[in-house]
């Protein structure tokens, strides 16, 4: 019976039954990415300028601001490779200008997401 079962899960595998580590990993990832100074100098900045800009009703401009082109903003040499930081960073601001952005463009309220 334990050999069965044992065939039976290789051949769901070989034959492409969903692999869940996948999804499991990304968000461990993501997780861990979050936590990264890069990323949170980044996403800091990025929700900072992206309430300011929904509040002034500009155009939704991710990646046009000088703090994105630049993406240095917080770097130490304590951080290491600057074109790492850089890549990081960008991937946090694009999050946070989108969650400024629609936070203060009213998408989400304390009552949940939609206008109100």
């Amino acid at each position: 019976m334990l050999v069965l079962l044992v065939a039976v899960t290789f051949a769901l595998d070989a034959f492409g039954w969903p692999n869940h580590n996948h999804d499991n990993a990304a968000k461990l990832q993501l997780k861990a990415m979050r936590k990264d100074p890069a990323f949170v100098a980044g996403y800091d900045e990025g929700y900072r300028q992206g309430a300011n800009d929904s509040h002034a009703f500009t155009n939704y401009n991710d990646e046009g601001t000088p703090a994105y082109q630049e993406a240095s903003a917080g770097y130490t040499a304590q951080y290491g490779d600057k074109t790492a930081y850089q890549q990081r960073f960008r991937l946090g601001y694009i999050d946070g200008y989108k969650a400024g952005w629609d936070f203060n463009a009213g998408q989400y309220t304390p009552m949940g997401s939609g206008p109100w």
